[in-house]
């Protein structure tokens, strides 16, 4: 790749031309710097495009960027090639020839082949959830035709990886130095949880879920930096809750999980049973929201004190409505992040 194609590259980037995958290899040379793209200034832009092309170079030379880098203006630069075994390299390293030619291979399976210095790549071609064990400790459960960026050593600040596709994360705790997962558009943030991200390439979608703990769901704005403050887009998530966020409109859609679960710590702490003997129908949804971190709510204050004699231990919470419900000859409907009981009442 020449100079002249590179510089080329960066700008369709800038000016937001650059198709997908020429995006993708843009954002792989930012971490090089370990920075995020962002808007620049003319000076800035020319001052990034010194340093990217310098350390690209030394990523196949294999040596360390100088301390200073001569900066030359664009005008005045001459175009140049490298040598074939230096194209070929660069080739395995970004990624960037296999879109330029007949589109055979991705940017993962380039990166594969040719580690970027300090980050590891982990993709998932088998058909089996693949575990990935941090340096911190913390776990992620990679699916299916998904990957993982992340680097060989955290940062004192905070832990962060990437991810394309579909993971279940299982956080260290943290306080000191929060986690960070970049999907897409978005960025999640904790301290030490647990929950599973859906960011496919293909999808106009990125969805959230949290098991326990709590994340932090924030869009990054057009520069790329991280919209955290109060005029920011973004939405706190608690366990047994989930976001769908759209990235065609920018709006968040929060609802309940897909299987809410029960929250251990929840029900050792309260003393929680599921195991009713003529109990009101009031009594019994304040022990479920207990256990599951969920609001519940009667329409009709007639239903409360309806008797339920069952065992709702070891279902799910869906079918445990649905008995309920069919106690009292009602239903139940899920409203955004809350499950509305209906029904005449009992006799």
């Amino acid at each position: 790749m020449s100079r002249s194609t590179f510089v080329a590259l960066l700008q369709k980037y800038q000016q937001q031309t650059a198709t997908d995958a020429e995006k993708q290899v843009v954002e792989q040379w930012y971490i090089l710097l370990e920075e995020l793209p962002r808007q620049l200034t003319e000076k800035e832009w020319m001052e990034l495009e010194n340093r990217l092309w310098q350390k690209l170079q030394n990523q196949i030379s294999g040596v360390e960027a100088p301390a200073q880098t001569v900066f030359i203006p664009f005008w005045q630069r001459t175009v140049f090639k490298i040598g074939v075994a230096a194209a070929v390299v660069i080739a395995a390293a970004l990624g960037y020839l296999f879109y330029q030619n007949d589109g055979v291979g991705t940017l993962s399976q380039a990166l594969a082949n040719q580690k970027i210095k300090g980050m590891e790549l982990v993709v998932n071609t088998t058909s089996t959830m693949l575990p990935v064990m941090l340096e911190d400790g913390s776990k992620v459960t990679l699916n299916p035709q998904s990957e993982l960026r992340f680097p060989t050593h955290f940062t004192p600040q905070q832990r962060e990886v990437f991810l394309t596709g579909e993971a279940f994360f299982d956080i260290t705790e943290n306080p000191t130095r929060p986690f960070l997962v970049n999907a897409g558009q978005l960025v999640m943030k904790v301290l030490g949880t647990s929950f599973s991200v859906r960011a496919k390439q293909d999808s106009p979608e990125v969805e959230v879920s949290v098991k326990t703990g709590k994340v932090s769901v924030y869009e990054r704005d057009k520069t790329g930096q991280l919209q955290s403050n109060k005029n920011g887009n973004g939405v706190i998530l608690t366990p047994n809750h989930r976001v769908v966020f759209s990235t065609e409109n920018k709006l968040f859609i929060t609802g309940l999980a897909e299987k809410p679960a029960v929250l251990v710590s929840n029900v050792v702490a309260q003393k929680i049973a599921f195991v009713f003997d003529d109990a009101p129908i009031s009594y019994v949804l304040n022990q479920l929201e207990k256990g599951y971190s969920i609001d519940i709510e009667i329409d009709n204050k007639a239903l409360s004190d309806c008797p339920l004699t069952a065992n709702l231990t070891n279902k799910g919470l869906y079918a445990q409505l649905d008995i309920i419900c069919a106690a009292i000859e009602g239903s139940y409907e899920v409203k955004g992040t809350t499950i509305l009981i209906s029904g005449k009442g009992c006799e």
